[in-house]
């Protein structure tokens, strides 16, 4: 019997525990996953103040704005009595729950950080220097590599002129927690996107004065939309995707389920942007903008002492605290950027996964680091699935040439579209690399009632398990009670749960 080809990979957030899984899926491979704290879970590991080297870090009441049956495991679903958003204690129990049921635990190794990655000398294998809980440095050989350090691990923190003299709080949103530490103070939240949202809305809800700046304006739309339904049900479905003209008409009538003019609340500048590109996932801006605990403000234009003046000459006096809701830079500090982008700073990476600069781009692959519209999960899950079957000898790569031509052609593609990668046709693109990709005609012949479930229904991750490699026999039901399932929650006692 042939040794097993051993896989590295570093992470053991979402992305890593699916490709734990994944690479169990394929014979001959076997996985060692170096996490650097003490718990699975990555970014659902809530801790109260932020872990060394940590990124994205989630505070005390967060919500998932991905519905539960979109921010799904495609073979290990959520369960129905669960609510459509989902609190972070809950998400981290399922993704416990997750790691029980497959069994995956066993191959993490905590405590254990990854700090570099270099090839030897024929290319074809990793050495990896790993340090332990009490630093103590040492290397490993793997044949393999996955990337699963999430895309958003370098906060991101504009410069202003004079903000070095500012005294009072200045922190990244990825250091906010909770907001009783800034009631009754006067606070600028700086960003216009789902964090910036929640955040402020948070503190001014409670009893803090709140400003929120912004570059541009925004749109929102709450979690629940038409029907009953999470906004997620809508949006992302096959009928959605079928054109930009159809689907930014369908993001701004959700965006006016509660407000049909967002220029009477101060969040669109003179330049109505569209909604594709500015969203904001809120539930309750416009109550606490109504109500005067968030008042909407332009860019900053420079810091005076404690003093902040924006860019239309407004200056607010003795501000107490600044919180940058302003997003992460793409950083993988422990692999070399040569690798990764071309002298021009271009970034080629085969489907999203493979950098062909490498002499051997089969032997490393990069999960879910980029930023799609809709739920990570699913697309972590395809790439892990698509890179072992790779690393298995089951699916063989392209020549270089053809492979940057696929990276030229999306690159054309996101230069002429406002938001670049959605979800659903990455996705449909990385299923039919892996042959799980249903076909709408065949089904329309085998199964109407799926075949209407497949052009109209929300593309649930469960469509890539109803056939070919990995397919799981409950895929079908799971598709077809999508929505029962996400709304279930709501129905209340069980006696309502029946009559309904």
């Amino acid at each position: 019997m042939a040794a097993k080809k051993r896989v590295a990979i570093v992470g053991a957030g979402v992305a890593g525990l699916v490709s734990i899984k994944s690479c169990l899926e394929e014979d001959g491979l076997e996985p060692t996953c170096f996490e650097r704290h003490d718990k699975l879970g990555g970014l659902w590991n809530y801790s109260p103040e932020l872990r060394p080297g940590q990124g994205t870090a989630l505070y005390d009441s967060v919500v998932t704005n991905d519905s539960k049956e979109m921010m799904t495991f495609s073979d290990f679903p959520h369960p129905k009595e669960n609510p459509p958003c989902l609190p972070h204690s809950m998400v981290h129990c399922y993704i416990q729950n997750y790691v029980a049921h497959f069994d995956l635990e066993k191959h993490i190794r905590f405590n254990t950080d990854v700090t570099d990655v270099q090839r030897n000398n024929d290319g074809k294998y990793w050495k990896l220097q790993i340090k332990d809980k009490d630093d103590k440095l040492s290397t490993e050989e793997f044949d393999y590599v996955m990337i699963c350090t999430s895309v958003y691990n370098r906060a991101s923190i504009p410069s202003y002129p004079g903000m070095e003299n500012f005294k009072g709080i200045k922190i990244h949103a990825n250091r906010y927690r909770e907001p009783s530490k800034f009631k009754g103070k006067r606070v600028i939240v700086i960003g216009g996107c789902h964090t910036a949202g929640e955040v402020s809305s948070e503190i001014g809800r409670n009893g803090g004065e709140v400003y929120l700046s912004m570059r541009h304006g925004v749109w929102f739309f709450p979690r629940i939309c038409q029907d009953g339904l999470p906004y997620d049900i809508h949006l992302f479905s096959r009928s959605a995707y079928k054109s930009a003209t159809h689907q930014i008409a369908l993001i701004e009538k959700l965006c006016k389920t509660r407000v049909s003019d967002h220029r009477k609340f101060g969040l669109q500048s003179k330049e109505l942007y569209p909604p594709w590109k500015l969203l904001m996932v809120n539930d309750e801006m416009q109550d606490r903008l109504a109500q005067g605990h968030i008042k909407p403000m332009v860019e900053i234009e420079e810091f005076k002492g404690n003093d902040v003046i924006f860019k239309d000459g407004t200056t607010l006096e003795n501000v107490d605290a600044v919180i940058f809701a302003t997003g992460y830079e793409f950083a993988v500090p422990i692999i070399e950027d040569s690798w990764l982008y071309d002298e021009s700073d271009k970034a080629e990476f085969y489907k999203y996964i493979f950098p062909v600069r490498l002499e051997h781009p089969e032997r490393l692959a990069l999960i879910n680091m980029l930023h799609t519209v809709g739920s990570h999960w699913p697309v972590a899950e395809l790439h892990a699935r698509v890179a072992t079957r790779v690393f298995a000898g089951n699916i063989a790569l392209p020549d270089k040439a053809t492979m940057r031509k696929d990276i030229e052609q999306k690159i054309q593609y996101e230069k002429r579209k406002l938001y670049p990668i959605l979800g659903g046709p990455h996705m449909d693109e990385l299923a039919e690399i892996l042959g799980v990709k249903p076909s709408f005609w065949r089904l329309l012949l085998s199964d109407p009632k799926l075949a209407i479930a497949y052009k109209n229904g929300p593309l649930v991750p469960y469509w890539y398990r109803l056939q070919g490699p990995g397919a799981w026999p409950e895929a079908r039901d799971r598709i077809l009670n999508a929505i029962e399932n996400t709304t279930y929650a709501l129905k209340g006692y069980p006696s309502l749960r029946e009559k309904k």
